[in-house]
């Protein structure tokens, strides 16, 4: 009986740990790289302080509208290479949900912008899009199991 509890509350725990990975609010690096070089990649957020998306205040053309994701572009015009980080009011995180990947448009006279959305973690317009959380969630339920098993030999 007191293993089953046990397992109980320990896989209460893991679900809950992983369960409250999305909030209301996300936070986000706010920087542009024609202003300060550690804004490119690779991101050296050192120096920066990352910004409540919930403090920003809103914006004249999206009346009510808050910023629930964050946003990396970034572009190459005639051979420059620029970063921009910010909250994002508008869009989807990733294509079709996957944050994986990016949007990617290019154009004439030497222009390319890459534009990525997040809304996984606090900060995730930091570098890469590749999300660890199945990752984590599957090294759990293995952790979760073969404490089940342990309790079971008792």
């Amino acid at each position: 009986m007191q293993s089953r509890s046990v397992c109980f509350v320990v896989g209460s725990l893991v679900l809950l740990a992983f369960g409250v990975q999305m909030g209301f609010g996300i936070k986000c690096w706010e920087c542009r790289s024609d202003s300060d070089p550690k804004c490119a990649d690779p991101f050296d957020n050192s120096t920066l302080s990352i910004t409540d998306c919930r403090q920003l205040d809103e914006k004249s053309h999206l009346p009510g509208v808050k910023a629930t994701m964050c946003r990396k572009i970034r572009q190459k015009v005639h051979g420059e290479w620029r970063y921009f980080r910010s909250c994002a009011f508008m869009g989807e995180p990733g294509i079709e949900g996957d944050e994986r990947f990016c949007l990617m448009r290019s154009g004439t006279y030497n222009i390319f912008m890459e534009y990525c959305t997040c809304n996984s973690k606090d900060g995730c317009n930091a570098g890469s899009y590749r999300s660890p959380t199945t990752a984590l969630i599957l090294s759990a339920l293995m952790v979760f199991l073969s404490v089940v098993a342990v309790f079971r030999r008792v």
